[in-house]
Parts: structure tokens; C-alpha cells; sequence
């Protein structure tokens, strides 16, 4: 593929570099090589650390000399304007991005720009579409907001003509992108503290809709999602595909779903014709739709479902997507990354379907400005888990902190929920809890956007060192 890279010989620096989407940018461009990177953050995540054995120059914490050799400056959303080192960097007038308008950048020459969009999926929906094109020997350029196991990493560079990213609507930053193809998973009010209002965000993803129908490109819509089907009711039929379950006028839809202890099986019909059956090592009825969605995005740019299958089969899954971290002592440990609601409440229903066993919850609550936005709906988000263990909440650099949440929140879980609700403030109580209590044939999951998975690991360590 042919492209000019403005980069070339450059050196960019990611201010921020180990969040899950500035990772995969600096990923991507060490696999592109001819350009030196460099990155900074406060903490340093085992991808960055991987980044740096390869030859990456990685500083811990932010001080303007860092910044001072760079000719292109990245930056997550997330980095205050007061920040040295982008501070010096707009004061020398150099080439300043955004994380979203990096990834637009990058994107802007490749020939088949491939997008998934929504609020809950996005991260599997994306992942398996790399997996299934793999397959099919398309072996895309990706950027994927989690580490894909087969890969080991969030980002890749490919001589591939196909781009295909997982965009953020957190921010707004998925309106930079101008997709030739977008997949839907769903809407829902989320990032409020950004949107102000729902209406901004449903214009929002209606703008994104535009911009992808301007390419003259096709929109992959679930419509089983009342709302994605009102923001798409005047698109012209050539140019929207939707998925369903539970809608039989969808053009694809699942039936004789079955959920097996480790996967799902389903057959997939075109109208009212079968084109085959799937089984993809994923739980959850969330991941029957996020399946679904692939499967009509592949066949509409040409790929063979005997391929598709193939790639659905042989899927690894997401790291911390209801990732299996042990088995040890006849006891499942999971370790999860949902931090919404509703990602909470399908991911506990999914697992509970597929596994025996009584379940036992760690959730760590992310973002004070989430638990208030959406204090309600955690209340009823756990009723199928039979013993809770809550942490504090994790602010991730919020600056208002509101430390009685945590009690309204414990308070309306425990109304609702029937199981036991512990609290813990320290991480070795949790493990030492938990290293005592669990039994021969129960199920652990911990859960949460923040630091939590630290718990799953260590108890799996613990039974490690126990065999």
C-alpha cells in the first residue's frame, strides 16, 4: 500500500503511553519501525515495559526535558493542559495530537477504513474481526482498546490495505474517524460527564453515522437497540445492514443459540436462509450479538463464512474479557473488565448460564462521576452473584472525589441483592479472604476498569504455590 508517512524519521512522543489506546498507537508504530517513539506516564503497565525491552525510551512520571527532542506530541484525553510536558510542547509550537486524531491520521490513506462503535462490545467486536480477517489472509492494521492474546499486543502495523479500530466515543474523539465500514454494537447513556446531556451523545453518534454514509460506506446496526434503530430510521436501506435476535426482519439474525460451559453455538441465518453455524469460545448473550455483528460485516466485504467460522473457532478471546485466569483446586478464577452497569449485570448472567458453581464477585467501581452517574442501576447489577466483595472506588485521576458514594452504593446493593456484601480497603485482605473461603467447584470474578485484576492474579499465584 502506497502512503505517505509524515513520520518518517521522526521522533513521537506519547504523553500518557499506557492507556489501553495510546499503547496500541506507539504498538503500531514500533511494528511500522522507520521512526524513534518515546512515551511517559505515571505508572508502567507490562505493555510499556515490553515497548521498552523493544526499544522504545520510557520515562516514569512527566518532566518537560522529555518532550524537549520530540517533533510530533501524543496525548490521551485524559492529560491536564497543565501537564509539562504538553505544556512545553504547544509553548515550542510542536506538532500536538490528540490519541483520536493520531488514530485518523493513520488511518486517513488506507483503502478499507473498518470501524466498531457503541458502548458496550467494542473491544471483542473488534478482536474477532482481526481474528476472522487473519484468517481470511486480509491481515489488517489494527488498533484495539485490549491485548489480543494470539498477538500479545493492542496494535499492529500491516502492509495490509485494511484498517480496522475500535473508536472511543468517551471523549468525542470517534468523530475524527471516517469509516468505509462501521459496525453498532448498542447506545447507551454513558460519559455523561463529557456529553453533559443524552441528546449530545445520541447527535453525536449520529454525526459519526454521517460521516460513515459520506464515504458512501455501510452501517452494521443491532436492531434489537431501539435507540441505534430511531438515529438510523432515514438511512437508505443500500447503505445499513442490521443484526438481531430478537427483530426477524434483520437481515442477520442468531437462532438455536446454546451456551456451553465454554462457549456458544448458534446457527446464523440470512433472512430466512441458513448460512451456517458458528462456535466461538465466549460467554454471554452480549457476545451472540458481538459475534453476530462480525459475521455481517465479513460477508459484506467478501469474506466466505467457511472463513468466518474458522475464525470464530479458533478465537482466544480478549485479555480481560471474562478472561480464565486459573483453574487450580477445581476453583475458576475470572478476571473481567466491565465497569458498567450493564456490562456488569450481562457478563455475571453470561457466566452464571455457562459455569455450575456458587459465584463470588470482587467489583472495584470506576470513576466517581460513573458510580453517581449510574448509581441506580448498580443496585440491581449483582442479584445473581452469591457473595459481593466491593473495593473503594478507583478515581482514575478524577480530581472531585465524593467518598460517600460507596456507602449509597453499598447501601441500595444490599436492598436488592440476597447474597453476602463484604468491603475491603486493601488488596491482601481480599486475597487472604478469598484464599481461605473459596471451595472445590466455585467461581471467582473479579471485575472493573482500574487495578482489580491484581487480585485474580495473586489468588491464582496463591493456588500455584499450593499444588
Amino acid at each position: 500500500m502506497k502512503r505517505e508517512i509524515s513520520f518518517f524519521n521522526k521522533k513521537v512522543h506519547f504523553i500518557g503511553i499506557a492507556g489501553a489506546g495510546m499503547v496500541a498507537l506507539a504498538q503500531y508504530l514500533r511494528s511500522f519501525g522507520r521512526c524513534k517513539i518515546s512515551g511517559s506516564d505515571l505508572t508502567i503497565s507490562k505493555a510499556v515495559k515490553d515497548l521498552e525491552i523493544q526499544g522504545v525510551e520510557i520515562f516514569k512520571g512527566h518532566h518537560e526535558n522529555q518532550v524537549k527532542p520530540a517533533d510530533i506530541v501524543v496525548y490521551s484525553s485524559a492529560i491536564p493542559s497543565k501537564n509539562p510536558e504538553l505544556a512545553l510542547a504547544k509553548k515550542k509550537k510542536k506538532l500536538c495530537l490528540t490519541r483520536g486524531q493520531f488514530l485518523a491520521f493513520l488511518m486517513q490513506d488506507y483503502s478499507r477504513k473498518l470501524v466498531v462503535a457503541g458502548t458496550h462490545g467494542k473491544t471483542t467486536t473488534t478482536g474477532l474481526m482481526v481474528h476472522i480477517l487473519d484468517v481470511a489472509g486480509v491481515t489488517p492494521s489494527f488498533m484495539v482498546g485490549g491485548e489480543l492474546p494470539p498477538y500479545f499486543t493492542n496494535g499492529r502495523y500491516s502492509q495490509s490495505s485494511t484498517f480496522i479500530a475500535e473508536s472511543d466515543e468517551s471523549d468525542g474523539s470517534f468523530l475524527h474517524l471516517t469509516p468505509d465500514a462501521a459496525i453498532l454494537t448498542n447506545i447507551e447513556q454513558e460519559h455523561l460527564n463529557y456529553y453533559k446531556t443524552p441528546e449530545n451523545l445520541y447527535n453525536a453518534f449520529s454525526k459519526f453515522i454521517d460521516k460513515t454514509l459520506k464515504n458512501d460506506g455501510h452501517i452494521i446496526v443491532n436492531k434489537d437497540d431501539s435507540k441505534l434503530v430511531e438515529l438510523c430510521s432515514n438511512i437508505k436501506q443500500d447503505n445499513i445492514i442490521y443484526f438481531a435476535i430478537n427483530n426477524t426482519n434483520a437481515q442477520f439474525s442468531a437462532k438455536n443459540i446454546e451456551f456451553k460451559p465454554t462457549s456458544v453455538v448458534f446457527d446464523v441465518y440470512h433472512y430466512d436462509k441458513i448460512c451456517g453455524c458458528v462456535d466461538v469460545n465466549l460467554l454471554g448473550m452480549h457476545n451472540v450479538y458481538n459475534v453476530l455483528s462480525c459475521v455481517a460485516l465479513a460477508l459484506n466485504i467478501g469474506i466466505s463464512f467457511e472463513k468466518i467460522a474458522e475464525g470464530l473457532r479458533n478465537f482466544k478471546g480478549v485479555k480481560r474479557r471474562l478472561q480464565l485466569i486459573s483453574e487450580a483446586k477445581n476453583i475458576k478464577v475470572f478476571d473481567d473488565y466491565g465497569h458498567h452497569p450493564t456490562e456488569v449485570k450481562v457478563t455475571i448472567n453470561g457466566l452464571k448460564k455457562a459455569q455450575p458453581g456458587n459465584l463470588t464477585c470482587v467489583f472495584q467501581p470506576h470513576r466517581y462521576s460513573r458510580v453517581k452517574e449510574h448509581l441506580i442501576d448498580f443496585f440491581d447489577a449483582f442479584n445473581e452473584v452469591d457473595k459481593l466483595l466491593l473495593t473503594p472506588i478507583y478515581s482514575a485521576n478524577e480530581s472531585a472525589k465524593t467518598p460517600e458514594l460507596l456507602e449509597e452504593m453499598i447501601s441500595g446493593i444490599k436492598m436488592k441483592m440476597k447474597g453476602e456484601v463484604l468491603v475491603f480497603q486493601e488488596y491482601q485482605d481480599i486475597v487472604k479472604y478469598l484464599s481461605s473461603s473459596l471451595k472445590s467447584g466455585d467461581i471467582l470474578l473479579t471485575m472493573g476498569a482500574g487495578d482489580i485484576f491484581k487480585v485474580s492474579h495473586q489468588l491464582a499465584e496463591f493456588y500455584k504455590d499450593k499444588k
